[in-house]
C-alpha cells in the first residue's frame, strides 16, 4: 500500500483508516476562488491535504455552529453561478432531503465549478445528529445525474474484508494496538485480493467523487 508510513502516523494521531484514506487521495487537488464546504465543521483534517492557491475565500456551512443552516430546506445564502468549488465531505449521509441540498450546490456552483467530496460506506451508525444513508457508486451516480451534472468521477476508497473490517473495530482498541495491529490485516488483505481482486468492489470504505456541470 502507498503512503505505508504516512498512514500509520495518522492512525498514531488519532485518525481512522477511512478519513486517512481519503485525505490522502486529495494531494493532488487544489482548491481556488470562491470555496464552499459544506458540513465539515470547524478546521476538518482534510484541509491540511488539499494544494491551496493563494487568494483562496474559504466559506464554511454546516448544520450545527456558527454558521448554522438547514440543510435540508434552506437554500444555499449564494447567488447563482457564484461559488468556485464545493466541497461535501461525509456530509450526505446526515442529510435526509439530500435531493434538495444536491439541487442547490448545481444552482451555486460556477459553469466551469468543481464539487470535491465523500461518502463513507462500510462503516458504523454516526448520527451528526442524524445518520440516514449509505451510497453506492451507483446510487451517487444516479443523484447526480439527475441533478443535471454531466461529469461524474467517482472513487472507491479501501481495499478488502480485512481492512473493511480493521476500520470498523480500530476505535474499540488502544492507539498502540491499532498501530501494532494494522500491518497485521494490510498484509492478510494484499494476498485476498491477490486472489480474488473482485473483492474491492465488495468492501469499499467509501467513495471520493469528482463532479461537474
Amino acid at each position: 500500500m502507498k503512503n505505508f508510513f504516512t498512514i500509520i502516523k495518522e492512525i498514531a494521531k488519532g485518525k481512522s483508516l477511512i478519513r486517512t484514506m481519503m485525505n490522502l487521495e486529495l494531494k493532488d487537488f487544489k482548491l481556488s476562488g470562491k470555496v464552499l464546504d459544506i458540513g465539515g465543521g470547524k478546521n476538518p483534517s482534510y484541509l491540511r491535504f488539499f494544494k491551496k492557491e493563494d487568494g483562496l475565500n474559504f466559506i464554511s456551512l454546516d448544520l450545527m455552529g456558527e454558521n448554522k443552516i438547514d440543510l435540508e430546506k434552506e437554500s444555499l445564502p449564494y447567488k447563482d453561478k457564484s461559488v468556485d468549488q464545493v466541497l461535501l465531505f461525509n456530509i450526505l449521509e446526515h442529510i435526509y432531503n439530500h435531493k434538495f441540498l444536491v439541487n442547490e450546490v448545481r444552482r451555486v456552483l460556477k459553469d466551469d465549478g468543481q464539487v470535491i467530496g465523500f461518502v463513507p460506506f462500510l462503516v458504523g451508525y454516526h448520527p451528526d445528529p442524524h445518520d440516514y444513508f449509505r451510497y453506492t457508486n451507483e446510487s451517487l451516480e444516479r443523484i447526480f445525474k439527475d441533478a443535471g451534472f454531466s461529469s461524474i468521477v467517482i472513487q472507491s476508497i479501501g481495499g478488502g474484508p480485512f481492512l473493511a473490517n480493521y476500520n470498523i473495530i480500530m476505535d474499540y482498541m488502544p492507539r498502540v494496538l491499532r498501530i501494532f495491529l494494522f500491518p497485521f490485516y494490510l498484509v492478510r488483505d494484499s494476498v485476498i485480493l491477490k486472489i480474488k481482486p473482485s473483492l474491492v468492489e465488495k468492501f469499499s470504505l467509501g467513495y471520493l467523487f469528482v463532479i461537474k456541470k
